[in-house]
C-alpha cells in the first residue's frame, strides 16, 4: 500500500480508515491528496485484507472541497489542457471508488461540500451527524453543476427535483434533510463515527458490489 503524505490512513482489525486532515481549514483537497486518493482506492482492488473503508474528516468536519488558495485560485488561471487534466483526475477519484471491491462508508459531520459532498454521495454508506450540512456548491463557484458526477448520482440517491433545486441553487442540504430524503443515515455526533466503525463488522466477508 502506498504511504499518503497529504491524509492519514490507517487498518485495524480488516477496516481502512482514510482521515482527511487539515482541520485548521475544513480539511480540503489539494490536487496532491486528489492524487493520493485517487491511487489508494486503485491499489484497494489488490488487498484482500482489507474488508472495508471509511472516509472521514478530523476536527469535527468532513471535507470543504477544493483548497480555495491551492486548487480554485490556479485553476483560474490555467489552460484547457491543464484544466481537462485536473477534470480527468477528480473524474478518475470517483471511478476508482465506484470499482473499489470493499464498501465504501463516510461518516460525515459539520461541512461537507463541494468534491467533499460527492466522496460522501459517491461512497455505499453514509452516517451523518446532527451537525452535517452537505452542499454541492459548484454553481456558486462558477462550476457546472455536473462536476465529478454529481448530476449522475444525486438524482439516484434522493430524486430529481430535489437534486435540481440543490445542484441549481448550491444551499446546504441538514442532517433531517438527508435522513428524510434518504440520502444519509442520522445519528447523535458522539455515535456516527462509532457506528461508521462498527458498521463494517455487520458486514459479510469480502462482499461483491453491483455497480
Amino acid at each position: 500500500m502506498i504511504q499518503p503524505k497529504h491524509f492519514l490512513w490507517r487498518v485495524e482489525g480488516g477496516v481502512g480508515v482514510i482521515t482527511l486532515n487539515r482541520p485548521e481549514r475544513k480539511n480540503p483537497l489539494t490536487f496532491e491528496s486528489y492524487a493520493e486518493l485517487r491511487d489508494l482506492f486503485l491499489q484497494l482492488k489488490k488487498e484482500t485484507d482489507i474488508k472495508v473503508v471509511v472516509f472521514t474528516g478530523a476536527g469535527g468536519n468532513f471535507c470543504s472541497g477544493g483548497d480555495v488558495h491551492e486548487i480554485i485560485g490556479p485553476l483560474t488561471r490555467m489552460q484547457m489542457p491543464q484544466l481537462l487534466e485536473f477534470t480527468r483526475m477528480t473524474g478518475d477519484l470517483i471511478k476508482a471508488m465506484r470499482h473499489c471491491p470493499q464498501p465504501v462508508i463516510s461518516s460525515v459531520d459539520g461541512v461537507c461540500a463541494g468534491a467533499g459532498a460527492l466522496i460522501a454521495l459517491f461512497s455505499d454508506l453514509r452516517y451523518a451527524a446532527p451537525s452535517a450540512k452537505v452542499a454541492f456548491l459548484f454553481v456558486r463557484v462558477g462550476l457546472a453543476g455536473c462536476d465529478m458526477g454529481a448530476c449522475a448520482m444525486l438524482p439516484r440517491v434522493i430524486g430529481q427535483g430535489r437534486a435540481a433545486e440543490l445542484l441549481y441553487t448550491g444551499r446546504s442540504m441538514s442532517a433531517e434533510e438527508g435522513l428524510a430524503w434518504a440520502s444519509s443515515t442520522a445519528l447523535p455526533i458522539r455515535c456516527c463515527r462509532r457506528r461508521s466503525r462498527q458498521r463494517p463488522s455487520s458486514l459479510p466477508g469480502r462482499p461483491s458490489r453491483t455497480r
